[in-house]
């Protein structure tokens, strides 16, 4: 996972007007109140809120920033009272540690939604078979973000750009493409990439490892700065400290623009794209309310009050909305999107060429 502590910290940086923030979850709820009573799985859905208002509480761990529960908990006082939202933030990697050792020990873990930046974080739960599947989340709720056998619901994506400094390179100088990091004029420490190298690593699953292997070499030939974090690779670029970035997200790129930074980001092909998703464990104490909240969460009022808050959101797919998305529905690159079948292998390829970045060093 890229960063995902600095990046749910840089989310309080976002400030969203109250009355903005009370109208678009206003439009939402009733928007979605309307499709809700005609579709066909309203009644579904409604039968699901009954159990999950019986149980009356949701435990969710992960990196997401306590504020957008805050919002969630607001709408969901609205439309669907009675359900309360306890959450705990922090990144995954020890949160999925703690479930196996306390399902090792035999007790059920306390949580009932396990949240990520990544897929590759909870592999060990889907290795487990620590998950519950749940197949209303598509044909209830009409999700299409869903993976591992409906066992994850998708929350956001993080796609992973070729970005750039406006002011020190222009749009037609920009690379258009992977390949283009190879060209001796960006050599000298202009380029800065995140030491994790994950966008070549996805690259590797739709191109193979010695096509990825060769041109990751050409590109650390370059003298690029190698750093941790994609925030401090976004930081990095908006200061002028170098022209082309790898390594940190579109949607972060967007709100540096807002902010008015001279940063802007190419929609390569083909283009990577992580998923951070969220699933209810098997184990959950309150297991209906644990699948209602995740479904709501993938719906258009939960994707608008996540991206009105952080400017995250689902960017791919039927349901993608925001700025990235728009830009990836207008370019129409090639998307390399993280999923159960693809992690393994991002992992693995991820591995080697980290060797060949130590052996660099």
């Amino acid at each position: 996972m890229l960063d995902a502590l600095n990046h749910t910290k840089s989310a309080r940086t976002v400030a969203v007007a109250p009355i903005i923030l009370g109208l678009l979850v206003w439009a939402t709820s009733a928007g979605f109140a309307q499709d809700k009573g005609k579709s066909a799985g309203g009644d579904a859905v409604a039968q699901l809120y009954a159990a999950a208002k019986k149980e009356g509480t949701v435990v969710i761990w992960g990196p997401t920033d306590a504020l957008i529960y805050q919002r969630m908990q607001a709408a969901l006082d609205k439309q669907y009272p009675g359900i309360k939202i306890e959450h705990f933030e922090s990144i995954p990697e020890p949160l999925v540690q703690r479930i196996i050792a306390e399902s090792q020990a035999g007790k059920p873990a306390a949580v009932d939604i396990i949240q990520s930046g990544s897929l590759r974080a909870l592999r060990p739960l889907i290795d487990r078979d620590m998950l519950a599947a749940y197949p209303g989340w598509e044909k209830d709720f009409g999700l299409d973000a869903v993976y591992a056998n409906q066992r994850f619901v998708g929350a956001y994506n993080l796609t992973l750009p070729i970005a750039y400094n406006t002011k020190m390179v222009s749009a037609q100088e920009a690379p258009k493409g992977w390949e283009d990091l190879a060209d001796p004029k960006w050599k000298g420490r202009k380029i800065i990439i995140e030491a994790r190298l994950v966008p070549f690593a996805m690259l590797g699953t739709e191109w193979g490892k010695p096509k990825t292997a060769e041109l990751t070499k050409r590109i650390l030939s370059q003298q690029p700065l190698i750093v941790q974090g994609g925030t401090t690779v976004a930081n990095a670029l908006a200061g002028g400290q170098v022209s082309i970035a790898v390594g940190t997200y579109a949607y972060t790129i967007e709100r540096l623009k807002r902010q008015g930074a001279a940063v802007d980001w190419v929609p390569v092909s083909p283009l990577p794209v992580l998923t951070s998703a969220v699933g209810v464990l098997k184990t959950a104490r309150h297991p209906n309310a644990a699948r209602f909240f995740a479904g709501w969460m993938g719906t258009a009022e939960g994707q608008n009050i996540r991206y009105a808050t952080t400017g995250q959101a689902n960017e791919v797919g039927r349901t993608a909305i925001g700025a990235v998305a728009e830009r990836i529905r207008a370019a129409q690159p090639a998307v390399i999107l993280e999923t159960d079948k693809t992690f393994a292998t991002i992992l693995e390829i991820q591995r080697e060429l980290g060797k060949m970045l130590g052996a660099l060093r």
